[in-house]
């Protein structure tokens, strides 16, 4: 990876090489993902990131990396770094037998790969999405120092945060409070059918960031808003 004091890169011919996208999932691997429920999350990542994947190679503005995050009692990183999405074949994830849903190591995890120094220069603000099925199980106070760590990043901070909850039950103001910005609503799959879809909507979002300079209130009008989908012009905002 490059570091923010690598020279900018130029492409063969002069031009300037594609901005660093960077996504990173959070899945929630939890006992109760076991059976349909994993089965179709690993397939509607598959399709998500093969959308994504082709989006990329007709970028002119922005390359797309991504990186995931596996979370049940403790979190551990199923895809560690930063890989070129048109690069990745997606490994499956797999529940953990009885695994609770504890979210903050995930967060702290994040956090780490999103420390200054570790993400480029010139790389535009982060998207993380959290797809989990359950309620925060984290004892008491940790899910607010989780989410505080994460939010001490100014790249976490930044980012374009996003939420799939599988299930209505699965709905809470902890997926709110993740987010961080009432104009983004938590997608709500109700069955395992609509995961797809909900991945489709946050897909696009990514996609978008490259094209509204990461602002989240103008990107969530353009994705969420009543007007549907805005034109936008790419713009020079970094995560510094």
């Amino acid at each position: 990876m490059t570091t923010p004091d690598t020279p900018t890169i130029r492409m063969p011919g002069g031009g300037i090489s594609r901005r660093p996208l960077h996504l990173i999932l959070l899945a929630d691997c939890s006992g109760g993902m076991k059976g349909e429920k994993i089965q179709a999350l690993n397939y509607a990542i598959a399709d998500m990131l093969a959308g994504l994947a082709a989006w990329d190679r007709g970028q002119e503005q922005a390359q797309v990396f991504v990186r995931a995050v596996a979370f049940a009692t403790e979190a551990f990183w199923h895809i560690p770094d930063p890989t070129p999405v048109v690069d990745l074949r997606w490994r499956p994830l797999e529940p953990v037998e009885r695994g609770l849903t504890n979210m903050a190591p995930a967060f702290r995890l994040v956090a780490e790969a999103l420390a200054p120094g570790r993400i480029e220069r010139r790389a535009l603000r982060p998207a993380l999405l959290l797809i989990t099925d359950g309620l925060a199980t984290d004892p008491p106070g940790q899910f607010e120092q989780g989410l505080n760590t994460l939010m001490s990043v100014p790249a976490g901070k930044g980012a374009l945060r996003l939420s799939i909850a599988i299930g209505r039950d699965a709905q809470s103001e902890s997926l709110n409070r993740f987010i961080g910005d009432p104009s983004v609503p938590v997608l709500v799959a109700d069955s395992t059918t609509d995961i797809a879809d909900r991945l489709v909507v946050a897909s696009l979002a990514v996609s978008r960031m490259s094209e509204a300079g990461a602002d989240r209130r103008a990107l969530a009008d353009t994705i969420f808003g009543k007007g549907g989908i805005a034109d936008t012009v790419f713009g020079e905002d970094t995560i510094i």
